[in-house]
């Protein structure tokens, strides 16, 4: 009995897997982005500018960001033309509860959210701290070791998603500073 068990949670765990394979280029931008190194505003800034990534308008900007006034803000289009769906990548830099931390959120369309919030967590390694439920959206917070330091992620997606969803996720950790 027990080796049948053994054998059979692989084949339960390949579907959820393989899910969360479906939201491979959006999973895979967040953790190249803000994952890797954390979030590094300066770091990627230059990256931005060095290759020329398209602007994206100041105020939709701060619609993405988890922090309520950010000291500095820089936010471009990450989707490549029309055949792409949206993605946005956003930087700040902000104080919260007396600490200088930076952010990196990743905003994407036409992406499964619960597959991503999924592979999010399989990802990051991430720790459920709770969630809020909105009228149209659900507000789930984690934790996670990002690149050495303490990770808060936040992901916002729809109350009802459809697999085709708009899905914001964002993580914050104090500052580094380089010398």
């Amino acid at each position: 009995m027990k080796r049948a068990a053994c054998l059979l949670l692989p084949i339960l765990l390949v579907p959820a897997l393989a899910r969360a394979d479906d939201v491979g280029p959006a999973i895979e931008t967040f953790a190249a982005r803000c994952l890797a190194e954390g979030p590094r505003f300066d770091k990627t800034v230059a990256l931005a500018k060095q290759e020329e990534w398209p602007a994206l308008a100041a105020d939709m900007a701060m619609a993405f960001t988890p922090v309520g006034e950010p000291s500095s803000i820089e936010g471009w289009i990450a989707s490549k033309g029309d055949a792409e769906p949206f993605k946005a990548l956003v930087v700040y830099k902000a104080e919260v509860a007396g600490k200088p931390v930076e952010g990196c959120t990743l905003a994407v369309s036409g992406t499964d959210a619960n597959a991503f919030d999924k592979a999010l967590v399989l990802r990051a390694k991430a720790k459920s701290l709770g969630e809020e439920t909105g009228e149209d959206t659900i507000y789930k917070r984690y934790a996670a070791d990002v690149a050495g330091r303490e990770g808060a992620i936040t992901i916002a997606i729809p109350r009802y998603p459809k697999g085709s969803d708009q899905v914001i996720v964002s993580v914050v950790a104090q500052q580094v500073v380089d010398n």
